[in-house]
């Protein structure tokens, strides 16, 4: 059995993208669950689903309901069940034509729902470095070079998904590199000092909370 790469962390920059409303939550690669175990303890129904059966032996304990799919299920949740909400943290870039995933995934949630969706920047300056100047594509455990990402994502290609998938891009956030406090303060500075300009490519990930439209 292959061991669980990802930690059993709480992950904060996801949870400040989740609005106050909405009661019925799903999350599609929750792995253990530990970020949505704090809106379970705050009174919401998470439905989580991920391909690791190891992450959801755990995630069964702290969810309403959790189950393993296959990695191309483009409906995760059972056909009665509508959603307020759904966060896809750093999923996307695992699917085979994610932004037909994307899609589908959007037809659970309620029209006036939030998605929350987190992906890598592949225009980080250390993505840039490696594609460019090194001329490499790593194939690393975790980060932007997980060796099991299969999608090259930006910003404007998300937001294209995003209205695609009849979402509307409600509220973008910040999240610059989370791999130690030097390198967050590093891109912070560089942002901060091309007041701006450099913004694209001083982020680790892309994250937006949208609503659905249609």
């Amino acid at each position: 059995m292959n061991v669980y790469p990802y930690t059993d962390v709480v992950r904060n920059d996801i949870l400040r993208m989740v609005p106050e409303d909405g009661l019925v939550v799903g999350s599609i690669g929750c792995g253990t669950a530990a970020t949505e175990a704090v809106l379970v303890k705050a009174g919401r129904v998470v439905h989580g689903v991920d391909v690791s059966a190891e992450a959801i032996q755990i995630a069964g304990a702290r969810l309403t309901t959790a189950r393993v799919i296959d990695v191309g299920e483009r409906r995760p949740f059972s056909p009665d069940c509508r959603l307020d909400g759904l966060i896809l943290a750093d999923v996307l870039e695992h699917i085979p034509g994610a932004w037909d995933a994307l899609r589908c995934y959007t037809e659970t949630v309620s029209i006036g729902g939030w998605v929350i969706i987190s992906t890598p920047n592949m225009l980080y300056l250390e993505a840039l470095y490696q594609i460019l100047w090194k001329r490499d594509w790593p194939e690393n455990d975790t980060g932007i070079f997980d060796r099991t990402h299969i999608q090259f994502m930006t910003r404007r290609r998300l937001r294209r998904w995003c209205a695609n998938a009849g979402l509307e891009v409600e509220q973008s956030y910040t999240r610059y590199d989370p791999n130690g406090p030097r390198r967050e303060r590093a891109s912070r500075l560089m942002d901060q000092l091309s007041l701006g300009l450099l913004h694209e490519f001083c982020t680790y990930q892309i994250q937006f909370r949208c609503r659905r439209i249609r």
